[in-house]
Parts: C-alpha cells; sequence; structure tokens
C-alpha cells in the first residue's frame, strides 16, 4: 500500500478545498494510505472526508513567513514529521506551509498542485505579484507540477521556464452524482418564470469579475427588462458589487442570494449559467453547471480553462438572443472523469 502525505492549509468553503475533497473521494483507499495535513481548523468540507483519509494538523507560520523569500525559508527545518512517504502533495499551491512540509518530508516522489493562470493572476492581483517574487522559486525543488487546465499549464510554461515534462494538465474531479442528488432537493426559492433567469455562482473578489458581469446586465435590461441574474455568493468585493448594481438602478433585475451549501437547488431553477471571470484555473462551477444541463454563457477567454465548453464572442447578444429549454438534458461527465482517474492513477504510481 502506497502511503501519501497531502498538504492542504484548510478545508474551508472554497474551490481548492472542493477539489481535494473530489479527489480524495475518488481514491481506491484501498490502494493508498493517505494522511491530510492540516494548518487551519476551518472545516466547511470536513464532513465530506472518506474515514480511511487521517487528519493530522499542524502549527502555522508567522505572518511574516509570507515575504520571506522561499530559497532562505527551505534552510531551516520547520516541522518534525517522522514518517516517510512514498508521495508528499503540495495540493494548496499558494500556502508557504504546505509547500515547505511537503519538501522537507521524506519522500520518493514530491508534487505540488497549481489552481489558476498564474500569468493572468500575476497582472490581475499586486499581492499575488508580491508573494510570487517570494515562492517562485519553490516550484524548482519538485518533481512534478500540476495545473488543473490545458490553458493554466502552458501560462505556467510560459512563466516559470520550467521543464515542460515536470508539467502535467489533470483537470478537477466533478461529482456529478452528488450534484444531481442535491439539485433534486427542494427549497422554497422561487423565480419568476415569465423572466429569462441567469445564475453565477463564485466568490466575489476582482478575479470572478462581477464588475464585468454587472455591466453586461445594465446593456442587457436596457434592451430586455425580462432578464433577471441571481448571484449565489459571498466576498471582499460584495458590498461594492451590491452598491454598484444599486448605483446602475437593477434592483428589479440582479438579486443576491449569499452563500449557499447546496447551490445547485437553486441552480436547477434557473434557465442559464453565466460567468465573467478575467481568468480562472479550471473553473468547476462551469462543469457543475452543464451537469444539471444548464446552457452556459462564458466569455471567449475562458475556454481553454474548460474542455468541451464553447466561448461567446458577443455575451449580451448571446443572452439577449437565448431561448428557455424546458427539458434540461443532466450530464454525468463519465469520459471527462474516467480520463481523470487514468491520470491520477499514472500520477500516483
Amino acid at each position: 500500500m502506497k502511503k501519501i502525505a497531502i498538504f492542504q492549509y484548510d478545508l474551508g468553503l472554497g474551490g481548492i478545498q472542493k477539489s481535494l475533497i473530489n479527489l480524495l473521494n475518488n481514491l481506491n483507499l484501498d490502494e493508498y494510505e493517505i494522511d491530510l495535513y492540516l494548518f487551519n481548523k476551518e472545516d466547511f468540507y470536513n464532513i465530506k472526508i472518506p474515514n480511511k483519509v487521517n487528519i493530522i494538523y499542524l502549527p502555522t507560520f508567522p505572518t511574516i513567513y509570507k515575504v520571506i523569500p522561499f530559497s532562505i525559508l527551505m534552510k531551516q527545518k520547520k516541522f518534525n514529521i517522522k514518517k516517510e512517504y512514498d508521495i508528499t502533495i503540495d495540493f494548496n499551491g499558494y500556502s508557504n506551509e504546505c509547500a515547505i512540509a511537503a519538501l522537507e518530508t521524506r519522500s520518493k516522489k514530491k508534487i505540488i498542485w497549481c489552481h489558476n493562470d498564474i500569468i493572468i493572476k500575476y497582472k490581475n492581483e499586486w499581492k499575488y505579484r508580491i508573494l510570487y517574487n517570494t515562492f517562485k522559486k519553490k516550484y524548482q525543488y519538485f518533481d512534478i507540477i500540476v495545473n488543473v487546465s490545458e490553458g493554466a499549464k502552458q501560462s505556467f510554461i510560459a512563466k516559470t521556464k520550467i521543464d515542460q515534462k515536470k508539467v502535467w494538465s489533470i483537470p478537477n474531479y466533478i461529482d456529478a452524482e452528488e450534484i444531481i442528488t442535491k439539485s433534486k432537493k427542494e427549497n422554497s426559492f422561487t423565480v419568476d418564470n415569465k423572466k429569462y433567469n441567469l445564475v453565477t455562482v463564485g466568490r466575489i473578489c476582482h478575479q470572478k469579475g462581477f464588475d464585468i458581469l454587472i455591466e453586461h446586465m445594465e446593456n442587457i435590461v436596457q434592451q430586455n427588462k425580462n432578464v433577471n441574474l441571481y448571484i449565489i455568493g459571498d466576498g471582499p468585493d460584495a458590498p461594492k458589487i451590491k452598491k454598484l448594481v444599486k448605483r446602475k438602478k437593477l434592483q428589479e433585475n440582479v438579486f443576491f442570494l449569499g452563500s449557499q451549501k447546496n447551490p445547485f437547488e437553486y441552480m436547477k431553477k434557473m434557465d442559464a449559467f453565466v460567468i465573467t471571470s478575467r481568468y480562472e484555473g479550471q473553473g468547476m462551477v462551469i462543469l457543475e453547471a452543464k451537469v444539471i444541463g444548464l446552457p452556459i454563457f462564458i466569455p471567449k477567454h475562458l475556454e481553454k480553462y474548460v474542455e468541451g465548453i464553447e466561448g461567446c464572442i458577443n455575451i449580451e447578444k448571446d443572452i439577449l438572443g437565448a431561448k428557455k429549454i424546458e427539458d434540461k438534458q443532466v450530464d454525468y461527465l463519465n469520459k471527462y472523469n474516467y480520463n481523470i482517474k487514468e491520470k491520477i492513477a499514472r500520477l500516483l504510481s
């Protein structure tokens, strides 16, 4: 039985955490002994961890360590993990704690995940630019770097100049059965079925481009007042986006539903899914919308992150021309998940 140590900062609400849960639930735990090391006890997804996975908590670094160059951090032993593994994995990809712990723990193979397009993230986020310049050298210490889409992989190679033989592209598992089961649950929420109802889901932050989406909605509503947008999620930019909706007088067409543990029971009642992120690593929520059978509107530049989804050249025109679909067809993504399972098996061999 192979011994694997996975390092993840926490199990709070987020795409990386969801990706990890889906991965753990798709591994054959009769073949792998998994120790999951965490640094923060935030545990939104804790209840979904398979029973055979051992959870171990480690201390976090002082905040100042975030700006200390990674090469300096590597010179001192920070954790005292005595167990030896076949594989250590930094699944987080951002945290210095996860990277240092994965590297200093004895193992035959060391793997790190990268969950975003680092070129676009570098251009758009000044905090990431500072952090990237402190930790960029960490990638050279790992045997394999996993990116979650082909688009993110190509950006990673271009930015880091790391040997492309070390860089893999493995999309995230999508638990279609769980999504479909959850979408069948009933709640008291209703929409006006005389209108064309759009839904978007995500953390309300700069990356996800909610400001861009509100600008589109302003133009759409000027031409057709029977289009509504429902926003599922919360985040640091939520107050700003709510003010933007008010300033543009869109309160009768744009509605905030907050974070939902089960967004799928809301999504199934909608006519289509839309997202206008500035960049993604993969964009799991897009595929989750596909599972439910929703038509999907994404800008052209997101195509490279999501296999099999065609982007819009003019997203406003496409939404205005869309028709309601009475019988939505669910998609279990069987081929998609099978291909991922094959890649994961090779990665852990």
